[in-house]
């Protein structure tokens, strides 16, 4: 199934999924339930009333949540959502594992972004039986009194006992996971009540602001649809899988206006979609590494978007040909440049990776180096989104460092530093791109076991890192666990920690020379 790619696409797909139900397999449940129940014309049971929630998961409220792009069908090719059905939790009040009907997750981060709720179809919207009356404002602040308040006898058991659960729900997940849902709905597939801001509903320092309650109602006449379907561009807007994300996919330059205005442009970056392959040949399996310039575009808000080049470089195989294959990535990411800046009517310098570290706010919203796929079959291939700032390419052309004798194992054995054996050929394991000799190439055992330390919090607090607590502390390990720091982007973020010390420094390399000669 495509993804849906916008608020009308999804309102088709939404009258699609909801026709199926009502035409097809409500009129059978009914009879079965009928037939079961032996009784059709008493009250319904509880139980049977109960039973009719799997129903409308199965057969309606699956479909509501594939037409906002978060798929069940979830396969690595397709890069689509985690959305888990059933996700167990550890709950706080009960302190036992409760299961929320769906939680949806970001693929990368492992952050909850979404939390749903299902309930029977029968079930009603909050009430009051007093003076309020159920408006759609009403509908809000009576959540938020009961929220804030706890008064158990104002809405009945089934919401109070509804928002209590909610409430752990997101508890819960902020103590598991240090983060807070971005959205949280129940809903019974007519009605639906969206909690935007579910910090603010449910966690204790929240307000819980009625505004932070949106209520979408049925409608009491079955002839005429319900809100979901009248505010369909809300409901997209605000729970579609990428809008919630907040990361919007790849686009052309020529679309950029459309989801940025100029004076909202904060900077831009150069970047690189870069897929490594292990390409399996008759006796060995060698590394194929592509690139694809593309523009990070970030706006005053926070967000980053991203503009692609849609053009692919191999790095070749021979070091005579690098560099001429920076000089046709450069030129394709300066015409990428150019276009952002005509489509945007500006004239942005793209902003040094150093500059983009020290941004904590900038960097926590677009780390350096971002794993977005990885497969494994019979050609293992990893992709990876990597920010390079001002330089077009996570490669220089040459050392920064010149004469380094350690890019030549056997010389560094000599001065005994070498790491390991020779790498003669290319390799997948240990990943290592460029072979002893060649000036990209690294064989100094101080700088292996230096990249390849595990990071955590003081790490990172220290220098800031892309990888997660356990991840080497080298921002392209996965790519080259040989290559040269000082042919690296990223070398001037990497050397300012105080952890990390190359061993080539400029003094050090004039008297290593003077020794081997």
């Amino acid at each position: 199934m495509s993804r849906v790619r916008n608020a009308t696409e999804f309102l088709s797909r939404l009258r699609r999924t909801r026709a199926n139900y009502e035409d097809r397999y409500r009129t059978v449940i009914a009879d079965v339930r009928a037939q079961y129940a032996n009784d059709p014309s008493r009250t319904i049971e509880p139980e049977i009333d109960e039973s009719l929630e799997h129903h409308s998961r199965q057969y309606f409220i699956n479909g509501f949540l594939n037409a906002l792009n978060w798929r069940l069908e979830i396969t690595p090719a397709a890069g689509l959502p985690d959305l888990i059905p059933e996700a167990p939790i550890r709950s706080l009040n009960r302190r036992s594992i409760r299961f929320l009907d769906y939680l949806g997750a970001d693929r990368e981060t492992r952050r909850p972004l979404l939390v749903v709720e299902t309930k029977r179809p029968s079930s009603q919207l909050p009430r009051r039986s007093s003076r309020t009356t159920s408006t759609k404002a009403a509908i809000s602040e009576i959540l938020c009194s009961r929220l804030v308040d706890n008064d158990p006898a104002d809405l009945g058991i089934d919401w109070n006992e509804w928002l209590d659960t909610l409430k752990d729900y997101v508890r819960s997940i902020h103590t598991e996971s240090g983060y807070v849902p971005r959205r949280v709905l129940i809903t019974n597939g007519r009605w639906l009540v969206l909690f935007i801001d579910p910090a603010d509903s449910f966690t204790a320092g929240g307000s819980c602001s009625p505004e932070n309650i949106l209520v979408f109602k049925d409608n009491d006449d079955d002839s005429q649809p319900p809100e979901i379907e009248e505010r369909f561009e809300e409901v997209f807007r605000l729970l579609e899988h990428q809008h919630v994300l907040d990361r919007v996919p790849p686009l052309f330059s020529s679309q950029l206006p459309f989801r940025l205005r100029s004076d909202l442009v904060d900077q831009l970056m150069h970047g690189l979609h870069v897929k490594y392959i292990e390409q399996r040949g008759i006796y060995e399996i060698s590394p194929v590494i592509q690139v694809s310039p593309i523009m990070f575009v970030r706006s005053r808000f926070g967000a980053w978007l991203q503009v692609k080049s849609q053009r692919t470089e191999n790095i070749p195989h021979s070091e005579a040909e690098l560099p001429e294959h920076l000089s046709r990535v450069a030129e394709i990411a300066a015409q990428l440049l150019h276009d952002t800046n005509t489509a945007l009517h500006s004239a942005h310098v793209p902003t040094p990776l150093e500059q983009h570290y020290t941004d904590k706010e900038s960097f926590e919203s677009l780390a350096g180096v971002t794993e977005i796929d990885h497969q494994e079959g019979e050609h293992p291939s990893q992709d990876l989104l990597i920010a390079t700032g001002s330089n077009t390419h996570y490669l220089l052309n040459e050392p920064t460092v010149p004469d380094c004798p350690y890019h030549d194992w056997a010389r560094s054995r000599a001065h005994g530093c070498e790491f390991g054996s020779a790498i003669d050929i290319r390799s997948v394991d240990p990943r290592s791109f460029f072979t002893s000799r060649e000036l990209h190439h690294c064989s100094h055992r101080l700088v292996a076991a230096a990249k390849a330390e595990e990071v955590n919090a003081s790490i990172r607090r220290d220098t800031g890192r892309s990888g997660r607590d356990g991840a080497a502390f080298c921002e392209i390990w996965s790519l080259d666990e040989f290559l040269c720091c000082r042919t690296c982007a990223f070398q001037d973020v990497c050397s300012k920690s105080q952890v990390f010390t190359l061993p080539c420094r400029v003094t050090d390399i004039a008297q290593t020379s003077a020794v081997a000669a």
